[in-house]
C-alpha cells in the first residue's frame, strides 16, 4: 500500500497559518490577492512557493527556500508591525 506525502514542520506551519485570519490579511497585501478563509491562503502559499503541495516544502529545497524568502520572515516582520501600531 502506497502513502501519500506526508508534511513535515514546514507543512504543518503553514497550514496553521492558513487558518488564520491575520494571515489571510498579510498575503492579501502581500500577493495583491482577496484572501478570505483557509482554502484561498493554502492557493496563494502553493503559488508563492511554486508547489502543489505544501508537503512539498518538506522535500523540494527550493520550495523551502521561497517559503522562508517570501512567506516566513516577511509574515513575522509583519505581525510585529502590526503589534507595535497596537
Amino acid at each position: 500500500m502506497k502513502e501519500g506525502r506526508k508534511g513535515g514542520a514546514l507543512a504543518k506551519l503553514a497550514g496553521m497559518w492558513c487558518g488564520s485570519p491575520d494571515f489571510w490579511v498579510f498575503l492579501a497585501s502581500r500577493f495583491d490577492k482577496q484572501c478570505g478563509d483557509a482554502q484561498a491562503a493554502a492557493e496563494i502559499v502553493r503559488m508563492a512557493c511554486g508547489v502543489t503541495s505544501r508537503a512539498e516544502l518538506d522535500s523540494v529545497p527550493a520550495a523551502e527556500a521561497r517559503f522562508h524568502a517570501s512567506l516566513r520572515l516577511p509574515y513575522m516582520r509583519w505581525q510585529q508591525g502590526v503589534r507595535r501600531q497596537v
